[in-house]
């Protein structure tokens, strides 16, 4: 059948009657056409009778298009034109373009304000058009419709229906699978995998418009039966290879060393590469591995197969003379009927049977519970619709497609190109597209050059069908006024070289037809060129690339990637610095506007090419955005890494998860600075209290101050922003922070929180990434696909050349079988002819995209051409790709030679230059220089909070110490107060030989190393102890705290060996464990108790607190304390300072016994080599050389504000049991056991607390 060229298309003759098609090629004005026949709808039929028969209000015409922002483009546009329309009807003074004025010289003038009045009503009712997607116009005639299509009036749109779809899987396999018996599982196993190895390959299945299975051509229809069936068989075919295997190895392993001897006699004459014979030597270790193989020993040998009957292969003229003796020729049969039970394919293909017999099953399922959910996912939109169109056989014709033909007597199916058979079904059924009725209309416009998404369903055979059903009404808009002219002019050349081969430019062309011709473009009137160095740039330059530097003039395809990478990005770095020297540029004379980085677009194929293109111009100084990322906010790594913050911030004792959140890749930490938090308990515990405030942080104020205060501890901005993908990285997180806080709203409790982000994660839900403000200022890299409908000044293709077959790793491909789609399943070795038809409609489809590419550029193209090879192949196998078959009608090209003289001459004409790579070059741009930004708002005076600041023991200066800077922020480690109490001691050394030596716990902690370190090491061990579980091991009831730390030794000694080998001193973990008994079952005899015997609800560990401080003199605060603890004044005194802010402290332990509560605090001082050192007189020397006494006395101020306002009748006197300073070394001292103990005077807490509540003045 031959089809008559297509009219070019008149908007204002165009008749709006009628099944209609328009072929818009791309740049050629398809948005503005569509808004003026609009107009012309919304006017009525004109004095030329072209128009239709009556004036249509914007709800009674339908325009669908294929996604929300195209739609929100169209109303907007014709909107603008509706309203630009009426102006111009109501103002004959007005000038207007030429359509217009046409336009309404088609109507007397006596008509003209009606026209305008009724321009300016569709304007303003434009909120009630019908312009929408396809699936929405689908769901709302489902609900205004609901009796006619039989569907309920409230059913739920679920975006996301995989869920639903894994649960009826899983479903189907264990109903139907598990019940079989092992080796019928077995083969179930073999065949498809597992539930989810099912469920991806049902998925092409399951699109609608797949009408099932095929197998070598042929459809496929399975029931359980056939299924049983194909399983025995395939039962009885295992057991029979079994069988064989048995007895040919049993029969090799028999007759061995008269088959090897055989076997080496023949050895010469042997082919070398069927049977590794070319010399003894390789020949030996095969012999062996067969031996091994019929001992049951190894696996089979790759080659075994061919030591078979009718499987030798013999160098030319070099058959055996005489055949093999009678025992060697039965094994060489054996392994022949082996061979040919392997080979045996059973009577029905199990694999298919199961995939049909799947897809019906889930289908029918997955639909029945949508129901009962009273849920539909988008494609039930579009199958409803078209089976209520399309009644079943029996029952009363309904008369929905009169009524839809009713309410829109005119559609317009915008992007037409990119339908499926479902939808094109529905407006078939409706508007009859082959009758060409008169009384209504539908326009179908696209254009099939540009049909590229069949991953998501578009179906280029319906859009021939359609063009089919529309011979001798189709239309083409002509003129491109997007591209310049010498662009359009070197696309036509290019694609007019491909029309003259035997089947057209795209691959269509048969005999006379061709249902997608290429027909050259005009071009409007732009003179806009792009400049260089005063000349202007050539439109099209193709750049060949030749391996001839490597010795190989072909290029695999890494290899070209790489060479193509890196020289576009240094022609990129040339182009910029010219602009930036005012050498490149836009004008119609010279240059008038210089070429920025947002000018060029670098268009892709995959994420993997957009990655070599991107580094290459990373590492060239040239920044540039991946515009085609389909990575949602969910699927980001900083959502993974936040989901460990999170669980690390509201568990903070859970060391796993917090070790999980510091090592996160966002978090980005040095790795040898986790290996030091590793080995020093001091800085991790410092680590872990910051996880514990964070926590605090997030309970008082919120998870997005929690998270900002978690980037500003750890650098993150400043630390990002140093890496190429850090702005991206710093967005993702604060849009996250962002998008937690709003959701913790309506969420009751961090865990619940957590639960419904790791929910998000799991469904990666797609919450699209915010784009960059710098984004807009970058080199654009996209995908192909991605750039559809786009347009860039400069377009440049480094990979083009490249392709991807569709080989025989698909274990199914799409399959056209008597104008149906099928999934074929049979595998490319038993069926080729299935995966060659889908790698004839791959290479069309690339064809599409090559056009689609090559018409996104207005001033420019560059391609990277070359002699591409796949594998080891010595030819060049540019055949495969879309720009190979534009050289040579995808013929193969003999070398590379053939594939530059085939480039030569498609360069011969149309402005199109073929020059060689560019030079590769490292050199960089300059970086730019920053924006200066003024502020976005100006601070209020605040100057109560001047010098307000949270302070801890430990910025407490003394005497003469040396001052240190303050942290420029909150100091956030978690024990301050006792690493200014380490820092005084003497730094960690070597463990010293006498505590190796020592066997036993008496005199045992004087000989215990000082230092930080160890004092770590003793401050966590009593940590731990006091919140250790055990189990009594007489009466095997729980313990808890410092009892179960006493008693049960097998926790005790398994906590110390596993602490001391990190500390290289294995040897004392016994000595220290009998310490640490003895030490908790001493009693205290001015306190009255035994660590030991208090129970887990009388202790509070590392008790936190936040005192309030107003402008304290810290001289006033040493004078009042000092008249209590040192009244000679021997002590350092207190060095000027103001403290206003708060004041944080830890407390080691607090201890309620018989109604009085103490603080302890564990001191590892070493005072003397005797436990004589530990008496009163020295401890106290001690407590005043480190002013501990200033210390204790805001602990227990902390303590008093505390029991005060927890206690209903708290009295200082009766409930404050002090402060008990724990010296471990002197835990041996008859008379104070180490303990120093102090209750200051009620008086001078008062005044301390009346000191801190204070407010300073104004």
């Amino acid at each position: 059948m031959t089809h008559s060229p297509p009219s070019q298309l008149d908007p204002l003759a165009f008749p709006l009657t009628g099944s209609r098609l328009i072929e818009a090629s791309a740049g050629t004005g398809k948005t503005f056409t569509i808004a003026l026949l609009y107009v012309r709808l919304v006017l009525g039929n004109d004095r030329h009778g072209n128009g239709f028969t009556q004036p249509l209000t914007p709800a009674q015409i339908l325009v669908v298009t294929f996604t929300d922002l195209a739609a929100g483009e169209l109303r907007d546009r014709i909107r603008a034109r509706l309203v630009e329309a009426a102006e111009y009807f109501r103002n004959p003074q007005l000038q207007a373009d030429p359509l217009l004025a046409r336009l309404r010289s088609q109507y007397p003038e006596s008509d003209w304000p009606g026209c305008a009045w009724r321009l300016q009503m569709a304007s303003e009712s434009m909120d009630e058009a019908s312009i929408s997607t396809i699936h929405s116009w689908c769901n709302r005639m489902l609900v205004e419709h609901a009796f006619d299509t039989r569907g309920l009036f409230n059913r739920e749109l679920v975006t996301d229906t995989s869920e639903l779809l894994t649960e009826v899987v899983q479903d189907y396999w264990r109903i139907h699978f598990y019940p079989l018996d092992a080796t019928q599982a077995g083969l179930i196993s073999q065949t498809l995998g597992s539930p989810a190895g099912l469920e991806q390959r049902l998925h092409d299945l399951l699109q609608p418009g797949v009408d099932g299975v095929s197998y070598c051509g042929v459809a496929v229809r399975a029931s359980l039966a056939d299924i049983e069936q194909a399983l025995q068989q395939q039962a009885e075919l295992a057991r029979q290879r079994e069988q064989s295997e048995t007895e040919t190895r049993q029969y090799w392993a028999q007759h061995w060393p008269q088959i090897r001897d055989y076997l080496l006699e023949i050895r010469p004459r042997l082919d070398s590469r069927s049977h590794d014979s070319k010399d003894i030597e390789t020949f030996t270790p095969l012999l062996q591995q067969i031996e091994d193989w019929a001992n049951g020993r190894g696996d089979e040998p790759g080659k075994l197969k061919n030591f078979a009957s009718n499987a030798f292969k013999f160098k030319k003229n070099q058959q055996p003379d005489a055949p093999p003796p009678a025992v060697v020729q039965q094994a060489f049969d054996l392994m022949h009927q082996r061979n040919q039970l392997q080979q045996q394919e059973p009577e029905h293909d199990l694999n298919a049977l199961l995939l049909a017999h799947a897809a019906s099953w889930v289908r029918q399922q997955f639909d029945q519970r949508m129901q009962q959910r009273v849920q539909m996912g988008f494609n039930d939109l579009l199958l409803q619709l078209e089976q209520a169109l399309h009644p079943e056989q029996g029952e009363p014709a309904l008369q929905l497609a009169a009524t839809l033909k009713r309410c829109f007597p005119v559609a317009m199916i915008d992007e037409f190109q990119d339908t499926d058979p479902i939808q094109y079904g529905i407006f078939d059924r409706i508007y009859q597209v082959a009758d060409n009725d008169a009384d209504s209309g539908l326009f179908m416009i696209g254009d099939p050059k540009q049909s590229i998404y069949s991953f998501r369903g578009a179906d280029i055979h319906t859009y021939l069908a359609a063009r089919r059903a529309t011979t001798g009404r189709h239309y083409t808009l002509q003129t491109n006024y997007r591209s310049t002219p010498a662009v359009i002019e070197a696309c036509n050349h290019f694609f007019a070289h491909a029309e003259k081969y035997p089947q057209g430019a795209f691959g269509y062309r048969r005999d006379d037809d061709d249902p997608i011709p290429f027909l050259p473009v005009a071009a409007g009137a732009s003179k806009q060129q792009l400049w260089q160095q005063g000349q202007a740039v050539d439109p099209m330059t193709l750049w060949y690339f030749s391996g001839e530097s490597n010795g190989d003039p072909l290029l695999g395809m890494v290899r070209y990637r790489q060479q193509a990478a890196a020289a576009a990005a240094s022609q990129i770095t040339r182009w910029l610095g010219d602009a930036a020297a005012g050498r490149m540029g836009f004008g119609e004379d010279g240059i008038s506007q210089p070429l920025q980085p947002a000018d060029i677009a670098v268009l892709v194929r995959t994420g993997s090419e957009a990655g070599y293109i991107s580094r290459a111009l990373h590492e060239r100084g040239i920044a540039s955005v991946y515009l085609s990322d389909r990575e949602s906010l969910f699927a980001s790594a900083e959502a993974a890494d936040l989901l460990h913050w999170l669980h690390a911030c509201a568990d903070p004792g859970n060391e796993q998860r917090v070790r999980a959140a510091l090592g996160t890749q966002t978090l980005h930490l040095p790795l040898h600075q986790l290996l030091d938090w590793q080995d020093d308990e001091l800085a991790w515990e410092e680590q872990t209290r910051q996880f514990y405030h964070l926590q605090r942080v997030w309970q008082r104020q919120g998870v997005l101050v929690m998270l900002q205060r978690l980037l500003q501890h750890y650098q993150l901005p400043a630390r990002l922003l140093q890496q190429p993908r850090g702005e991206r990285s710093l967005t993702n997180l604060l849009h996250l922070a962002e998008w937690l806080q709003e959701a913790s709203t309506r969420l009751d409790g961090q865990q619940a929180l957590i639960r419904h982000l790791a929910e998000q994660l799991d469904k990666n839900d797609q919450q699209a990434l915010l784009r960059l403000e710098s984004d807009a200022r970058r080199v654009r890299i996209l995908t192909i696909h991605k750039s559809k409908g786009l347009e860039f000044p400069l377009v440049v293709l480094p990979f083009i050349s490249s392709w991807r077959d569709i080989d025989g790793k698909q274990k199914q491909v799409s399959y056209q079988l008597d104008e149906q789609h099928y999934c074929e399943v049979a595998g490319q070795k038993n069926f080729a002819e299935a995966w060659q038809q889908a790698n004839r409609e791959r290479l069309r489809e690339d064809l599409r995209l090559l056009y689609v590419a090559l018409t996104r550029a207005s001033y420019g193209l560059w391609l990277g051409l070359a002699p591409l090879k796949s594998g080891n192949s010595k030819k060049p196998q540019l055949e495969r790709s879309a720009i190979g078959y534009i050289l040579n009608a995808g013929e193969p090209l003999a070398d590379a030679p053939a594939v530059s003289q085939a480039i030569d001459r498609l360069a011969a004409g149309g402005g199109i230059r073929r020059q060689p790579a560019p030079d590769i070059s490292d050199n960089c741009l300059p970086p730019e220089a920053a924006e200066q930004l003024e502020p976005a708002r100006t601070s209020p005076d605040m100057g109560y909070l001047r010098n307000w600041w949270i302070a801890s023991y430990s910025a407490l200066r003394f005497g003469g110490q040396t001052d240190e800077p303050l942290p420029a922020s909150e100091p956030q480690s978690a024990r301050e107060d006792q690493l200014y109490e380490i820092s005084q001691s003497q730094p960690a050394g070597p463990v010293p030989d006498s505590v190796h030596n020592s066997t036993d716990s008496s005199g045992f902690m004087h000989h215990f190393p000082r230092g930080s370190h160890w004092g770590t090491f003793l401050h966590g061990l009593l940590e731990w102890a006091a919140t250790a579980r055990g189990v009594d091991p007489a009466t095997g009831s729980p313990l808890y705290g410092f009892a179960a730390a006493c008693k049960d030794r097998s926790i005790r000694d398994d906590l110390l060996q596993r602490r001391c080998r990190l500390r290289n001193i294995s040897d004392q973990a016994g000595p220290l464990s009998e310490w640490l008994q003895a030490f908790l079952q001493q009693p205290w005899p001015e306190q009255g108790f035994a660590l030991c015997d208090l129970q887990p609800d009388q202790l509070a560990v590392e008790l936190e607190f936040l005192l309030e401080i107003h402008q304290v003199d810290t001289l006033e605060l040493d004078r009042l304390i000092s008249t209590h603890s040192q009244p000679q004044g021997q002590a350092p005194r207190a060095r000027s300072n103001s403290l206003n802010g708060l004041l944080k402290g830890f407390i080691d332990l607090v201890v309620e016994h018989q109604g009085r509560y103490y603080l302890i605090d564990w001191k590892s001082n070493h005072l003397g080599d005797s436990d004589a050192a530990y008496d009163r007189t020295g401890m106290q020397q001690a407590i005043l050389e480190y002013r501990y006494d200033m210390q204790y006395m805001l602990y227990i101020l902390a303590l008093h504000r505390q029991l005060r306002s927890r206690l209903p009748e708290y009295d200082y006197d009766r409930h404050m049991g002090g402060a008990v300073y724990c010296f471990l070394r002197g835990w041996q001292n008859s008379e104070t056991r180490g303990l120093f103990h102090d209750r200051p005077p009620r008086e001078l807490i008062e005044q301390l607390d009346q000191l801190f509540s204070r407010r300073a003045h104004a």
